[in-house]
């Protein structure tokens, strides 16, 4: 079954060019402003684990770096010219590859949709899309759930827009399973992705879905076959999360903790909070009786498996929740291009959130921790009140605000997170922390003195390794697991371990340790951790050499 929501249309008047240039350099300079902000932490752990250790030869196949191979693929790829780079060039071109990379995505998820909508529909849900995953917030940018994310807008343009069904399964498919591949826990966006191509095709969803799991059999198959410890380190991470509802099932606190989560997110992404007034107008526009039902249905399944991931990943971290705002800004898209009765509603209710949430994200961090409950009930009773307005008037309404002022609202409610100094969270998981400029002051001194070649045993996050782009010997560059077997004893019996374990006792070429202490407490470490350091470093103070903040860096014993 094939749905055409509505018939061809023309493409625009040359009257309306000066609105949308407008626009258009309004999408740019919000990508300009992003280009401001560092790569965060989490990617750049990646990056410089995969750096450091393919310095002595450890090739991306077998490094750890807390990330599965297809991941650590494609950052291989993004990192490739710009490896030896400057700190501040490498993170922005690694970020001007990745809006490229989008752009691509973003047109073919153009010509899918125009086998459906008319060109003003096609056009608006690419570009929102496009642009909420090029502009997302610090914390969501190249993180996997991202990647899962834009595989997932992937999966539906190539699945709609081959005229031949099976070519659509195909390519639809295999982009949905690369939504897993990078990331288990983001099988939910994988179903996402294959409900809103239901919605246009069943049949294509179908097919799709049949392709999926078939290029997930031989992925599974191939990875078992040559690759065994990346399951190996996938068991041992997900026991690592003990916490997780996948381990004790549904707790209300979980659900508290995703609904806050959630709230964080419509404060950071205020297109978020839309988002339900968007799905009104849609749902509306549809005849009465069985299709509004079905419609209503697929918006809450939608907005489900758009939180699901976070939920089942029982953390809540702000990443978790990254195909929510490109949810919600396609969402919104689609629905100021076909519901013209909304549109003024839809405008009004995003430029009044956009300047609220510019306003909130400015507060201090104490204060945004003490109040975020009455700020978040704030959000979820206006957002409300934004779907029944938009329902009750899109039937009404004369559409009185032109589109191109509404592709610059939403710029304007998705640019807010990449803000230079605009926090991580509003009030979850590093709420204290904000955007900041690439700098590594202190760490080029630090490289001249022990040698820019001489190989070193990090007891730190991979974002040093980064930073001071030292050789590591270790397949493990960023020793995770000897770092979680200080804090919970229970690790140091997981295989990984014992594997990470062999980088201090059985390989001694490293002239120096990198010790972070406020990341590895070596002293709560095992007493053979501890007895190995010892016996190799000294780090006496007189000893020590001069090192950036935060880092205690200690020869070896000669």
């Amino acid at each position: 079954m094939t749905t055409q929501i509505t018939p061809p249309g023309p493409v625009g008047s040359p009257r309306r060019l000066t609105g949308w240039a407008v626009a258009a350099l309004a999408a740019v300079a919000a990508f300009g402003a992003s280009l401001w902000s560092a790569l965060n932490n989490d990617v750049t752990y990646a990056l410089g684990g995969m750096e450091t250790a393919g310095k002595t030869g450890v090739s991306i196949w077998d490094v750890f770096v807390a990330r599965p191979v297809a991941y650590r693929l494609l950052l291989a790829v993004l990192d490739a010219p710009v490896a030896h780079a400057p700190l501040r060039v490498a993170h922005a071109v690694i970020r001007f590859e990745t809006a490229l990379l989008v752009v691509g995505v973003a047109a073919v998820l153009f010509f899918g949709m125009r086998r459906y909508l008319d060109v003003r529909a096609a056009a608006a849900v690419s570009a929102a899309a496009g642009l909420a995953l090029i502009i997302a917030p610090q914390w969501h940018f190249l993180e996997p759930d991202w990647v899962a994310a834009m595989f997932a807008v992937l999966a539906v343009g190539a699945a709609c827009a081959p005229r031949r069904v099976w070519v659509g399964a195909l390519l639809g498919g295999f982009a949905a399973f690369l939504a897993i591949a990078v990331k288990l826990a983001t099988v939910p966006i994988t179903l996402l992705a294959l409900v809103l191509v239901g919605v246009l095709s069943v049949r294509r969803a179908a097919w799709a879905a049949v392709a999926a799991a078939g290029s997930a059999v031989l992925w599974y198959a191939a990875t078992k076959r040559f690759l065994p410890w990346e399951w190996t380190w996938l068991d041992d991470q997900a026991n690592l999360v003990a916490d997780s509802p996948i381990h004790h099932g549904l707790r209300w606190e979980d659900f508290h903790l995703l609904l806050v989560g959630l709230g964080d997110v419509a404060l950071l992404s205020p297109v978020v909070a839309v988002a339900p007034a968007a799905a009104a107008a849609l749902i509306r526009r549809l005849p009465p009786g069985r299709p509004r039902w079905i419609g209503a249905a697929v918006a809450v399944v939608a907005g489900g498996l758009s939180v699901a991931s976070a939920y089942g990943q029982g953390e809540f971290y702000m990443y978790h929740y990254a195909v929510v705002p490109v949810l919600a800004a396609a969402v919104w898209g689609v629905a100021f291009a076909l519901c013209p009765g909304a549109r003024t509603s839809l405008f009004v209710t995003t430029v009044v959130f956009a300047v609220a949430s510019f306003v909130l994200l400015a507060q201090p961090p104490e204060w945004r921790l003490d109040n975020v409950t009455p700020v978040s009930l704030s959000y979820l009773v206006f957002a409300v009140l934004a779907a029944v307005a938009t329902w009750a008037l899109e039937r009404r309404a004369t559409p009185l605000v032109p589109p191109q002022a509404g592709a610059i609202a939403l710029t304007a409610a998705l640019v807010l997170a990449t803000l230079p100094n605009a926090p991580l969270a509003f009030s979850g998981y590093n709420y204290a922390l904000s955007n900041e400029r690439p700098s590594a002051p202190g760490y080029a001194a630090l490289r001249e003195r022990i040698g820019p070649d001489t190989p070193v045993l990090y007891l730190a996050f991979g974002s040093i390794n980064y930073l001071l782009r030292n050789p590591s010997t270790c397949r493990y560059p960023s020793p995770q697991w000897v770092q979680r077997g200080a804090h919970f004893k229970a690790v140091r019996t997981y295989p990984s371990y014992r594997d990470n374990l062999r980088c201090l006792t059985e390989d001694d070429r490293a002239g120096y340790l990198v010790l972070q202490p406020s990341w590895f407490p070596w002293k709560k470490a095992s007493p053979d951790v501890r007895t190995v350091i010892s016996a190799r470093f000294d780090c006496s103070v007189e000893a020590r050499v001069p090192a950036p903040k935060g880092l205690v860096v200690c020869p070896a014993r000669r």
